[in-house]
């Protein structure tokens, strides 16, 4: 059961579909037998029925991460069951909850099926880049972040590392064969989440810092004159991920 690895008011990282386009918000979780309330400090854009996608992860209190990555994430399926106000009473219908590189609990309930994916495959614009960039040393310690690409149903989540430069610019390297590499490759619109309580306080946990980016991916090819710079300060940031930035499968975006 997710309560057995991710406390409850831990945030979660809401996402659903309106008229075609990512809508995604910041919530916190509670509990309540097999359904889950989300509470939203702001807005609610969702919607009784709706089929949304909500990241849950126990970064607070992690400070320092390596190759195995030691922590509880999930991307959880499910529908909404009832709206009211600023609150949601969601039904989990699928998730994989990881933990190092394992995969640790997991469900599926009756009836649910992964969609067929017939999109076709999109020939991504190449970012202009003339050479590497000034890192933004104010995420240098914040390793992480949630994104968030256009999947059919309903979107999808993951965790992944980031650059961000001064000039608001946001770098990610995924591997071709990932589902969110198959995604971006259909659809390059996506929203990526960045958590900004960096140094982990657990007296703090609630405190609502999170930048919510909306955007169009564009791929950085190895031909491009800034692929390698970035590449290395990409190393430098996540060292711990050294083997992974240097695969000849991955692919950068901007």
């Amino acid at each position: 059961m997710l309560s057995d690895f991710i406390r409850t008011n831990s945030f979660a990282i809401v996402a659903g579909y309106k008229q075609g386009e990512i809508i995604a918000a910041l919530g916190s979780i509670a509990y309540r037998d097999r359904l889950i309330e989300i509470f939203f400090p702001k807005m609610n854009p969702f919607k009784t029925d709706q089929k949304i996608t909500f990241h849950l992860d126990n970064r607070t209190g992690v400070e320092e991460f390596d190759s195995n990555l030691k922590v509880y994430r999930v991307s959880v399926k499910a529908r909404v069951a009832a709206k009211k106000g600023r609150t949601l009473l969601v039904e989990p219908v699928e998730y994989e909850m990881k933990y190092s590189n394992k995969i640790i609990d997991r469900l599926v309930l009756p009836g649910y099926a992964f969609p067929a994916d017939n999109r076709k495959e999109i020939r991504l614009e190449e970012a202009v880049l003339t050479a590497g960039i000034i890192p933004n040393d104010t995420e240098k310690e914040n390793k992480l972040g949630v994104l968030i690409t256009k999947a059919v149903e309903r979107p999808h989540t993951t965790v992944m590392a980031f650059l961000s430069s001064i000039h608001d610019d946001i770098f990610i390297i995924s591997h071709t064969d990932s589902f969110k590499s198959k995604n971006i490759n259909r659809d390059d619109h996506c929203v990526f989440a960045i958590d900004h309580r960096s140094n982990y306080i657990f007296e703090k946990a609630i405190d609502w810092n999170y930048t919510l980016i909306k955007g169009r991916l564009r791929t950085v090819s190895r031909s491009n004159p800034a692929f390698g710079a970035i590449q290395q300060q990409f190393i430098e940031k996540n060292p711990w991920e050294y083997a992974f930035f240097t695969d000849p499968k991955i692919e950068m975006y901007h």
